[in-house]
């Protein structure tokens, strides 16, 4: 026999009436520690924080760290929205968008006071890296005395919170890269890598949130870094790897605190280095995308799926009018299980350019370099039925698109001045209660 009473999560959203004639259930639920707190467990993290108004007891549970911590191991990572920025080279930078996932809404500039989270600092924010829901910052006070200084942060633009970052120091010590490292699922804390590579040798330096210390990692001599651009490193499994657009390179393992070699994909004989589209990690795997031309895209035609849109006869005769080769764009992927990379999708570069002409009516652009005007910003795996599927970010000049696997659908995000020099960056946005 069932029950007729409300469940817990219906309590919360009950009607007036109801509350009347139900009030002792509300009161006793409302009332114990333990039942609240399993209820609001199981909301988002954005309506969580709306409902610290409710009252002080409530206030109370949801701004306990434990209760961050448990929110955010029961509630999936999963990537709600992206933030995009277009970077010009010598101009001032525009401001970031926020492009939600749904697929139901364009792209929203996002206001300056999205980044104003720090009220001593007035200096341009700078976002250079998120992880699983947190952004690595950086800010350089144009105000201060010291204007070549900058600042790093950590910061949760779900909850507002933000720590400054006290860099190592040290005689002579200027670093490369600054990487964050946040697995929520493993603990809930994070890390920060500082990497110096010069004159062959390498210096990791590591920093715990839970001890609020920096340790020199990895010191090792006479390193060959393989051509790596240290900027382009990706967390994955448990290490920070890096890779060259030739597709080798290495990994940090951060538990080990060892170097480890990457196997690379199985790219052809022919391979340009500037066939080299992106670098990431989602939904579990290791993503390597880059762009074959006619006489390279024998093999892949019979490995991975082809996720390219369709094309009308109209399109299909201006791609032959124009004398286009077959040009493909290719994800490879590595997943935990198997070390070795594979091909997982290919998408026929001449229907996205079919979709928008404007591409090929430059007449600086050879129809036989078409790829090389088409940049992956980003590329998200994550394939559940609630999320957008596959799907691919990348802009054309001048348009910030995506197209989606699943439905094989161009969607045009933003528009913005295709100046000659400029770069499209995107970031993971993540609801999270996770403490910085």
């Amino acid at each position: 026999m069932t029950s007729s009473s409300p469940s817990h999560l219906e309590l919360l959203f009950i009607s007036p009436k109801q509350k009347k004639s139900n009030s002792s259930s509300v009161d006793a639920v409302f009332g114990a520690d333990d039942l609240l707190t399993e209820i609001l467990l199981h909301l988002p993290a954005k309506s969580i924080l709306k409902f610290k108004l409710v009252s002080k007891k409530w206030l109370s549970i949801i701004s306990n760290p434990s209760f961050a911590i448990l929110h955010t191991k029961l509630n999936p990572h999963t990537i709600s929205a992206l933030l995009l920025q277009v970077l010009y080279l010598f101009k001032k930078p525009s401001s970031y968008q926020y492009v939600s996932l749904d697929g139901k809404s364009s792209a929203v500039n996002l206001s300056s006071e999205f980044l104003s989270f720090d009220p001593d600092n007035l200096g341009s924010t700078h976002v250079s890296q998120s992880c699983n829901g947190l952004l690595l910052c950086s800010k350089s006070n144009r105000y201060s005395a010291e204007r070549n200084k900058t600042t790093y942060y950590v910061f949760n633009p779900t909850t507002r919170q933000f720590a400054v970052l006290t860099l190592p120091s040290g005689d002579g010590i200027r670093f490369n890269r600054i990487q964050l490292v946040f697995d929520p699922s493993k603990s809930p804390f994070y890390k920060v890598l500082c990497i110096h590579y010069f004159k062959s040798v390498l210096e990791i330096h590591v920093y715990s949130s839970e001890t609020k210390i920096w340790k020199l990692s990895l010191k090792q001599e006479n390193f060959d870094s393989w051509c790596v651009n240290l900027n382009n490193g990706v967390f994955w499994n448990g290490a920070i790897h890096w890779i060259s657009p030739k597709g080798n390179g290495f990994c940090f393992l951060l538990d080990e605190e060892c170097l480890q070699a990457m196997t690379s994909p199985p790219l052809p004989e022919s391979w340009e280095t500037n066939s080299f589209k992106y670098f990431g990690e989602s939904g579990g795997q290791l993503h390597f995308i880059g762009s074959f031309n006619s006489e390279q895209n024998l093999d892949v035609m019979n490995m991975g799926i082809n996720v390219s849109p369709d094309m009308s006869d109209d399109q299909m005769g201006r791609s032959s009018s124009c004398k286009i080769g077959s040009q493909y764009i290719v994800v490879y992927a590595k997943d935990k299980v198997c070390p070795k990379w594979f091909v997982k999708y290919y998408v026929d570069v001449n229907a996205i350019v079919m979709a928008y002409p404007e591409t090929i009516e430059d007449p600086t652009v050879s129809p036989c370099l078409l790829d090389r005007c088409i940049d992956v910003s980003f590329f998200i795996e994550e394939n559940n039925e609630e999320g957008p599927g596959p799907l691919l970010v990348i802009n054309v000049p001048g348009d910030i698109i995506s197209y989606s696997f699943r439905d094989k659908k161009l969607k045009k995000l933003f528009s913005f001045h295709p100046y000659k020099h400029y770069s499209c960056c995107a970031f993971k946005y993540t609801e999270t209660l996770s403490w910085v």
